[in-house]
């Protein structure tokens, strides 16, 4: 009765009836996917009981190749789920004007995040305040928090997630897993705390892979090395069901293919094929490392083609910051103002080459040092980062002059506490010591952004900046009515408010 996991980003209307059911029903669909669940007081009980179960299968056609003849997944649904096309400009006209076109067929594999501690959970029932707790789960505990309560049909405000600390993110944290909803939904049923602890053949089985795309890929150029156009077909290995991100992974190898790059035509259609292996969710980046193989690929091939040298090919055709924005449109769904918003791509990429002495390497291509052959490779790569939705942050002053500091964005190890106690100390102008930073659970604060794509500091800095700009302010005006004075003539400094007469630089 507890219907399929949810999409969280990444919609496609398509897509839906491919989502994860909680246990397998009718048809078991990939190796680790779970099919019963055992409780017991002792975990080695368990491990014994889920031995003892046997299921009876039927063996169905299985579907390990994603290029293969699409199959019946479901009620006349294939396993050719969805076809996304993209693109701006005059692509057929780019190609036809081109002095040379250069294809490529390029495959990158099945990758997935080993984090030192495997995944884990606790549900908890409090039938005293009917509300429901999740332990566990990090990244995005208030964006769980809502695809959780809409599972167990309940108020956001009878769901309370706590984030665990973790060692590492890696893409794969945080996501909704079948086994997050069967502790909660087991808690509810025995009335009873239920825990669950992955080990480590299980997390390379059926925790999230991600990757697995193949591109189809053509660059047409003018004979000096002007890109005129890129066109290409992407193929996503989505696996077996598609999972709370939906089609992110090769969605964003679509909207980042062009890269820094001037490409006044682009083409791209995105293929999310279903096969029977473990579902792919996001991972360090998705689709950014992919299309900048892709990419970078692409324009050695044509350096080589066309007699130019690799450096000079891609200064040629790196965007200057006369032309940024550089606008993009709709290159992934629900996406669309996609820019390259500002920057110096040829000073940075000339600073590289210099820093390195690229014409010394050159010279020295194919030397042999040591028994090993002497190569440069070169690529661009941009990342987008910092993205939304935004982030949420609350300071309060303590009558003892300590601060505390409440954001919604979560650790994954990457020091987010210091980072913002630091912020924090730095506005306020007051010591490190006094500030503490709470973070990770949803009884926090009633919103929050969390904790992914490299945005923490930029969106829970700027939060924490905010608020500290409004307690000064707040400040202010608890001092000026306490003296009877105009807040014109008070400064926030030093940790405090003073007469702006008395502030002295050096106080």
């Amino acid at each position: 009765e507890i219907g399929p996991i949810d999409f969280r980003e990444g919609r496609i209307e398509s897509l839906e009836v491919y989502r994860q059911p909680v246990l397998a029903n009718d048809r078991v669909r990939y190796v680790g996917e779970p099919i019963a669940a055992i409780f017991s007081d002792d975990a080695y009980v368990a491990e014994d009981a889920a031995e003892l179960v046997v299921a009876e299968f039927r063996e169905l056609e299985v579907v390990l190749d994603p290029a293969s003849e699409p199959v019946e997944f479901l009620n006349g649904h294939t396993t050719e789920a969805a076809l996304l096309e993209q693109g701006y400009g005059e692509i057929e006209a780019a190609f036809a004007a081109a002095h040379e076109i250069i294809e490529l067929d390029l495959s990158i594999g099945r990758h997935s995040g080993v984090p030192m501690e495997t995944r884990g959970a606790i549900g908890r029932y409090d039938a005293a305040r009917d509300v429901l707790e999740l332990h566990g789960a990090a990244k995005v505990p208030h964006r769980n928090r809502e695809a959780l309560a809409r599972l167990f049909g309940r108020d956001p405000s009878g769901v309370h997630v706590y984030e665990s600390h973790v060692g590492g993110g890696f893409g794969i944290r945080g996501e909704i897993y079948p086994e997050d909803i069967l502790v909660c939904a087991a808690a509810l049923r025995l009335d009873r705390p239920v825990k669950w602890i992955e080990d480590r053949n299980e997390h390379l089985m059926a925790a999230n892979h991600s990757r697995d795309i193949d591109f189809d890929a053509e660059i047409a150029a003018t004979r000096d090395g002007i890109i005129l156009g890129l066109r290409a077909k992407i193929r996503g290995d989505m696996g077996a069901y598609i999972r709370t991100n939906g089609g992110v992974v090769p969605a964003r190898a679509a909207q980042c293919l062009p890269g820094s790059y001037r490409i006044p035509a682009y083409s791209c259609d995105v293929e999310f094929l279903i096969t029977n292996k473990t579902p792919v969710g996001t991972y360090r980046g998705p689709g950014r490392f992919e299309a900048g193989f892709c990419r970078e690929r692409l324009v050695d091939m044509m350096a080589a083609d066309l007699g130019i040298d690799p450096a000079d090919i891609r200064m040629k055709n790196l965007l200057t910051p006369e032309e940024l924005p550089y606008r993009t449109g709709e290159l992934s769904p629900g996406d669309p103002n996609s820019a390259f918003e500002r920057g110096d791509y040829p000073a940075v990429f000339q600073r590289v080459l210099d820093e390195i002495d690229y014409a010394s390497w050159q010279r020295r291509q194919g030397e042999l040092v040591d028994g090993k052959y002497m190569g440069l490779g070169l690529a661009c790569f941009t990342e987008s980062s910092a993205p939304g939705p935004p982030e949420t942050a609350r300071i309060t002053a303590g009558s003892d002059g300590t601060i505390e500091v409440r954001i919604g964005a979560s650790s994954v190890g990457q020091g987010v506490e210091t980072g913002m106690a630091q912020i924090c100390a730095e506005l306020l102008e007051i010591p490190l010591d006094g500030i503490s930073v709470l973070h990770g659970s949803t009884t926090l604060l009633p919103s929050g952004g969390g904790t992914f794509a490299s945005r923490n500091t930029v969106m829970a800095g700027n939060a924490v900046r905010v608020a500290a700009e409004a307690l000064q302010a707040r400040c202010l005006e608890l001092a000026a009515l306490r003296w009877n004075e105009s807040a014109d003539a008070l400064t926030y400094a030093h940790g405090g408010v003073r007469r702006t007469a008395d502030v002295d630089d050096d106080f």
